[in-house]
């Protein structure tokens, strides 16, 4: 085979078969395993001062690696963590090709040896009890598009799913009758169950019948004025929306950056606060860490429903700086949720 369509045949069976097929990684993944990639052979090939249809896999080594991350933080600005991405990136596609090119192995081993930079975690943001509170309290639930935006809110706080999620659940995916509880599909197609407070529960149904898709189990639950799913910058946008809505009757709100994931921050502490045990706050986020050597221990729903009695929607706060200075462990870990 020409070396140049080795090359391609094998970037295109990474992402059409490996990513998709074998790892069921999530469209968003896929988009941006596809921008490295193809930022490292623009770079690549003027690295090595050829078209990018003619390299091939000998021009692909860890000076041409190192020579794209060093680019794109010079001349693209990009940051310590945004590059950490890209190598992560092509990391799993020089992993991918191991076992498929094994003469070439020790190439690629020594990329996928090549370190990240350390960063600096960025500081966790959340909201307040009262501050949420306030947030749903200033929306006006009498218009279609207030009743949804509070239910999508109470549907973010309560179960901290992630933007993604919230675009992709459809109706089949709850059960409104009590016990309450949701089916949520996460990163890398991971499925959990999260148990729905009698409130979220009660709100919910009354949206479904509003918008007759109760007996509609393939409906998307979060749509726009002309029907269509809500996408992630939908979401943020609504939420940038009604805090700024909330503003005036909570000034705190003003100097605070929210987007969806910090309503997910939100629910994590929250459930600290009520004293909830750590990894069940894992199970409920969906969250699984990678560098971890212990197995992953799945929550049962139950549990969750105990849990779920500890931490009643949007009750008094409590003390934070306390928490805080009783989970450094734990505070870290939230900032990676």
């Amino acid at each position: 085979m020409n070396p140049s369509k080795e090359l391609f045949c094998h970037v295109q069976y990474f992402f059409h078969d490996y990513l998709r097929r074998d790892r069921g990684v999530s469209p968003n993944t896929i988009l941006a395993y596809r921008d490295a990639l193809k930022l490292f052979l623009l770079s690549a090939a003027a690295f090595r001062h050829k078209s990018v249809s003619r390299l091939v896999l000998e021009d692909l080594d860890a000076d041409t690696v190192l020579a794209f991350l060093k680019e794109i933080e010079r001349a693209r600005k990009n940051s310590a963590v945004t590059r950490n991405l890209r190598l992560a990136a092509l990391k799993t596609f020089f992993s991918y090709l191991i076992p498929q090119d094994t003469l070439r192995a020790g190439q690629y081993q020594k990329i996928i040896s090549i370190p990240l930079k350390r960063t600096s975690p960025p500081l966790m943001g959340y909201l307040e009890v009262k501050e949420m509170r306030e947030i749903l309290n200033s929306i006006d639930r009498k218009t279609s598009s207030g009743q949804r935006d509070y239910v999508l809110l109470k549907f973010l706080y309560n179960t901290g799913a992630r933007v993604q999620e919230a675009c992709d659940i459809s109706v089949s995916a709850f059960q409104l009758q009590e016990p309450a509880w949701v089916t949520i599909t996460g990163k890398g197609r991971k499925i959990r169950q999260v148990p729905l407070w009698p409130e979220t529960a009660s709100v919910l149904k009354t949206y479904f019948t509003n918008r007759a898709i109760l007996d509609k189990p393939d409906a998307k639950v979060f749509v726009n004025s002309a029907g269509e799913t809500l996408t992630r910058f939908g979401i943020r946008y609504i939420i940038q929306t009604r805090v700024e809505q909330a503003i005036p009757q909570c000034p705190s709100l003003a100097s605070k950056k929210i987007s969806p994931h910090t309503l997910r921050h939100t629910t994590a502490m929250h459930l600290l606060q009520a004293g909830v045990d750590f990894t069940v706050i894992k199970s409920w986020l969906g969250h699984v860490n990678l560098s971890t050597t212990h197995l992953y221990v799945e929550i049962d729903l139950e549990m969750k429903r105990k849990a779920l009695s500890l931490c009643h929607p949007l009750e008094k706060s409590v003390e934070l700086q306390r928490i805080i200075k009783q989970n450094h462990d734990v505070i870290s870990w939230l900032q990676s949720v």
